[in-house]
């Protein structure tokens, strides 16, 4: 119990610090972040209702260090990590010396967040194949050429069509760049990553 409030009242220094030179975004994710360390349910929650309002109206305008609106990329990196590139998982190497850094250009970010509207939300495909690894999570291969994995954290078992070719898969766009996967139609759904 030390330990926790040791821990509350370092976040809360911190914060505090922060708040000195922080703009309204910042003010309002204090904000939230004070309720988290509310033990009492009903006190947190209404915290968390007194926070909301004001986290909403500060997402709402544009930040005072940008002359543009947040895209999608600056909002997911709010705290100053962008774990996409972190360990070489992002874009490709460039192929051309002219190529190299391109990507982080305001240009290309323009290009990414145009392709990003117009995206789309979902896919459904046939199965050509599927198989589970030895902790019983799936794998499954569409007839698109993608083939995608269940994540190790979703312990549900799949259950397909013994032939994999009567079986038929929607992928869905899911909360924080996560994808759901459903089978054949049904309401339950599967987290999962795409490995091709």
């Amino acid at each position: 119990m030390e330990c926790h409030r040791t821990a509350v009242i370092v976040a809360w220094l911190i914060l505090s610090n922060v708040a000195a030179w922080a703009g309204p975004r910042d003010d309002a994710l204090e904000a939230v972040g004070r309720c988290a360390g509310v033990t009492d349910a009903q006190a947190r929650l209404a915290c968390y209702d007194a926070a909301a309002p004001r986290l909403k109206q500060a997402l709402g305008t544009p930040p005072t260090s940008l002359d543009h609106p947040p895209t999608k990329a600056e909002q997911e990196s709010w705290f100053g990590f962008d774990l996409g590139d972190l360990f070489g998982g992002g874009s490709s190497a460039p192929s051309t010396p002219e190529q190299f850094g391109k990507e982080r250009t305001v240009e290309a970010q323009a290009e990414r967040a145009v392709e990003e509207q117009r995206g789309i939300d979902s896919i459904s495909a046939g199965v050509t194949e599927f198989a589970y690894t030895p902790f019983g999570q799936f794998i499954v291969f569409l007839d698109n050429g993608q083939v995608w994995r269940q994540l190790q954290g979703d312990a549900d078992r799949a259950h397909f069509k013994s032939n994999a070719r009567d079986n038929r898969v929607t992928v869905s766009r899911g909360a924080l760049g996560s994808y759901n996967l459903s089978i054949n139609g049904s309401g339950k759904i599967y987290k999962v990553t795409r490995v091709k």
